[in-house]
């Protein structure tokens, strides 16, 4: 579970730069941010779930 965890917590670190930069060149309602952004809060409720 901890190795599970760690995998998660990268992908979303990773995700998390990847959305900086898809922001630096397009508006927030910019249907690949809104969606990339969607991916994002689904990783991360995923791992509150394993962490709770």
């Amino acid at each position: 579970m901890k190795l599970e965890l760690n995998i998660i917590d990268k992908k979303i670190n990773n995700m998390r730069e990847v959305l900086y930069n898809l922001l630096d060149d397009n508006e927030l309602t910019n249907e690949i941010v809104v969606n990339y952004s969607q991916k994002l809060d689904n990783l991360i409720l995923e791992y509150q779930k394993l962490i709770n």
